[in-house]
């Protein structure tokens, strides 16, 4: 299994095809051209979204909570392909039921599949190379959030992590 990073990029890369993208990336149109259903709906507010396969060889739904900022809700998106990409990489599990919530569990740090798919948004949606590249020159962090289109939180946890501040 590649690490979470590996994964964004391979995801990205079939996305694209392997041709230069721009930013922001759409972690929706992402999803949709995986052959993901993705859906807005209100759900309970310590609910950001979900993604599931209800039967053996069904569609896989991705929900996401209509009532978050869209910032949170682009991050709950990758978020999900991440949990995605991992359970369509095990070929005992790729056509399986499945299904993963977002919810308080996924901040914690401590679940396996819920830091990789932390990781693997933030890598989709803020890669490495871009943050260093645009931190180098100068901008801050809001000036980032705003560029990759994510919350001031997720940007300054990003900078952090990269040990960039």
């Amino acid at each position: 299994m590649p690490t979470p990073e590996e994964a964004a990029h391979l995801m990205l890369d079939l996305y694209t095809n392997g041709k230069p993208h721009s930013y922001p990336i759409d972690p929706v149109e992402i999803a949709r051209s995986f052959g993901i259903n993705v859906y807005q709906s209100r759900l309970s507010n310590t609910l950001s979204g979900m993604i599931g396969r209800r039967e053996h060889g069904a569609e896989t739904d991705l929900v996401i909570n209509s009532e978050h900022a869209p910032v949170r809700q682009r991050f709950t998106t990758a978020h999900e392909l991440g949990h995605y990409f991992a359970v369509t990489q095990d070929a005992q599990r790729a056509q399986e039921p499945f299904l993963h919530r977002r919810d308080q569990l996924a901040a914690c740090g401590t679940n396996h599949e819920e830091i990789f798919a932390n990781k693997f948004a933030a890598e989709l949606l803020m890669p490495t190379n871009e943050v260093r590249r645009l931190h180098r020159v100068g901008k801050s962090a809001p000036e980032l959030a705003r560029y990759f289109r994510v919350s001031l939180d997720a940007m300054s946890n990003r900078l952090s992590n990269l040990g960039l501040v």
